[in-house]
């Protein structure tokens, strides 16, 4: 089982991405394989937010567009969706205190606890998950 960071949505979606054909070819081998995949609504929520935002992109992605891809994602015979739970709380509360974080941090934990709650390795191209000792993570760089 797997849960793909945020930005590795991104990445995979996002033509103009420096790690786009790393994101993409990790998620095709994914698919290829059979290998499941957390689907947890607030990185589909994030995902919109950051493809879509001007500020980010010199030219957003169409809602539709990004639509589209979360569709197929969802509708992926694969795709595990993964809701916070009490137990997944008490690993974020646990992770968010022990680890100190803060501020931009705060997802992280997040996402971090859906993965261990979900016994989930993390897919990301960035190390701040190193952090947290008990998760598993596959980090991917651009030359992938």
């Amino acid at each position: 089982m797997i849960l793909a960071d945020v930005y590795l949505w991104v990445y995979a979606f996002r033509s103009d991405s420096p790690f786009h054909r790393t994101a993409r070819d990790r998620l095709d081998s994914a698919r290829r394989t059979r290998e499941p995949f957390l689907f947890v609504p607030s990185v589909a929520a994030s995902f919109l937010r950051l493809v879509t935002n001007p500020r980010v992109f010199i030219r957003p992605s169409e809602p539709a567009e990004a639509w589209d891809f979360l569709t197929v994602l969802k509708d992926d015979p694969r795709a595990r969706f993964a809701e916070a739970d009490t137990m997944t709380l008490g690993i974020f509360k646990h992770l968010s205190l022990v680890s100190g974080s803060l501020a931009n941090q705060v997802p992280d934990a997040f996402l971090a606890a859906i993965a261990l709650r979900h016994d989930a390795t993390f897919l990301t191209v960035d190390r701040d998950f190193l952090r947290y000792q008990a998760l598993k993570v596959e980090l991917l760089s651009s030359t992938s």
